[in-house]
C-alpha cells in the first residue's frame, strides 16, 4: 500500500522515512498543500528500478534487431538458393557473379 506524508516530514523526520523506504523498497509520496509533489526511494530501489528499464530497452532493441536479421538472412538465403540454380542452369557464370549483383542489390561496399 502507497505511503503517503507531508513535505515537512522529509525535514522532521528524514530518519524514520529513510527507514521505512529501505526496510519496504517502496516509495513514499510526499505532498505538499495536500498535493502530490515527490516521490522518494531507497538507492536499492531506485538502482533495480533503472536497471529493469534498462532491460526492458535492451531486450526491445535486440528483439527489433533481431527480426531485422532474420529478414534479412532468410533474403540473402532464398536469393544464394535462387543463384545456384540459375548457376546450374547457366545463368551465371559464377558464384562471384552472383556476389557482385547481390553488393549492388544490398548497397554492400559502397
Amino acid at each position: 500500500m502507497a505511503l503517503i506524508r507531508p513535505s515537512a516530514d522529509l525535514r522532521n523526520k528524514y530518519n524514520e522515512l529513510s527507514k521505512i523506504c529501505h526496510q519496504t523498497n517502496e516509495p513514499i509520496f510526499i505532498t505538499k498543500n495536500g498535493y502530490n509533489d515527490l516521490v522518494i526511494l531507497s538507492d536499492e530501489a531506485f538502482n533495480e528500478l533503472k536497471e529493469e528499464k534498462i532491460d526492458k530497452i535492451i531486450d526491445e532493441k535486440f528483439q527489433k534487431k533481431y527480426s531485422e536479421f532474420e529478414e534479412l538472412k532468410q533474403d540473402l538465403l532464398k536469393n544464394i538458393k535462387e543463384a545456384l540454380n540459375e548457376i546450374e542452369k547457366g545463368e551465371y557464370s559464377s558464384f562471384e557473379e552472383f556476389s557482385k549483383k547481390m553488393e549492388a542489390k544490398y548497397h554492400i561496399n559502397g
